[in-house]
Formats: C-alpha cells, sequence, structure tokens
C-alpha cells in the first residue's frame, strides 16, 4: 500500500507569504504550472484512487493530475490546511503588529495554542488521523492513493506517521508546492518514506 502526498501549486497569497487556511484561495499561473509538472513526474506511477482537500488550491491540483490519470479526485475537507481564523490571509509582519504575544504563544505551542477563531495543531492531527485511519482500513494492499493537500497536514503526517511524533511537526523539511512526497506501508516499520 502507498500514498503518494502532492502539496498544491502555489497561490497569489502563498507568493506574498500570507498564511493560507481555509480560504478558498485559486492557483496562481506559477502554481498551474507546478500541478503540471507534478502530474507529468507522476505519469509512471499506477494510482487508483484519488483523495484532494476540497479547497480551490488542491482541487484545481488534484484534477491537473486526474486528468492524466484518467481519475476523478474525490473531495474531503479533513485534507484541508490549518484553519487560520482571523490570521488567514495576512503576513507574519501583519500579525505581529496586531497581536504578538498571541503569535508567539502560538508558535510556542501550537498543540494547544488555536489563532483566533481557527484551529490547534492537535484539532488538524486528529480530524486528519481519523481520516487517514479509515482510508487505510479500506485501501487493498496493491492500492496507491494520491493525496493533495497542504504544507500542515502534510507535515503532520511526516512528524506523527513517518517519525511517529507529532511534536516533530516543525522540525521536518517542509514539502514546497508542487512537491510529492511517497509513502509505503510495511507491516513490520509502519509507514516508511520512499526515496
Amino acid at each position: 500500500m502507498r500514498w503518494i502526498w502532492v502539496r498544491h501549486g502555489e497561490t497569489e497569497d502563498n507568493i506574498q507569504g500570507r498564511y493560507l487556511g481555509h480560504y478558498d484561495a485559486p492557483l496562481a499561473p506559477s502554481g498551474r504550472e507546478q500541478a503540471a509538472a507534478a502530474s507529468e513526474t507522476l505519469s509512471g506511477e499506477h494510482i487508483t484512487r484519488i483523495y484532494t482537500s476540497d479547497l480551490l488550491r488542491c482541487v484545481e491540483t488534484a484534477h491537473t493530475i486526474g486528468n492524466k490519470q484518467r481519475i476523478k479526485p474525490v473531495l474531503t475537507s479533513a485534507l484541508r490546511e490549518l484553519d487560520f481564523g482571523e490570521w488567514d490571509r495576512k503576513t507574519y509582519d501583519e500579525i505581529i503588529r496586531e497581536n504578538k504575544v498571541h503569535i508567539e504563544r502560538w508558535y510556542g505551542n501550537p498543540y494547544e495554542v488555536s489563532p483566533p477563531q481557527g484551529e490547534t495543531l492537535s484539532q488538524l492531527g486528529e480530524r486528519l488521523d481519523n481520516w487517514l485511519h479509515r482510508l487505510q482500513k479500506e485501501m487493498q494492499p496493491d492500492e496507491t492513493a494520491l493525496l493533495v493537500s497542504h504544507g500542515g497536514p502534510i507535515r503532520w503526517f511526516q512528524a506523527a506517521w513517518l517519525e511517529g511524533d507529532g511534536k516533530r511537526f516543525w522540525y521536518v523539511p517542509n514539502v514546497r508546492h508542487g512537491k510529492i512526497l511517497k509513502a509505503e506501508w510495511h507491516e513490520q516499520a509502519g509507514w516508511v518514506p520512499v526515496r
């Protein structure tokens, strides 16, 4: 069983360095190019199912890949980015000016502290973990699922599932826009990255 994660192509908000959570931004022209490049890279993979965050930037990326694979993506809110609440579409500098204490508390403990009106990293992890456990149970051993998501959920998978510790979230390497992370299931070792 294999999971191939793809981070959506970039948006104008990403290019401008803005936090982008549940705001439904489309891909920038460069993001569409990144999605097309990912599709080409994956053209030799035998993908049996495609799931995507239901946010437009992921849906556009997933359809680009799905069209080449001839698979219609299934949309799910479980693969959404962290909800940044009132910080959505703001830059770090804007947030620092408005609420330095809160963002420093969040950076220090995002597992229990959320952005205003947003969600904690623990809530994102629970949402994603529950969905991934169900997916793993329903997939056959010879299947490969493509999962199109965002930086936060992919980091959570790397930390909690590949390294076995969600507290490693800030320490795992970031998967850049349009890039790919592959993992496969081994009965003895669990989920391991594929180079």
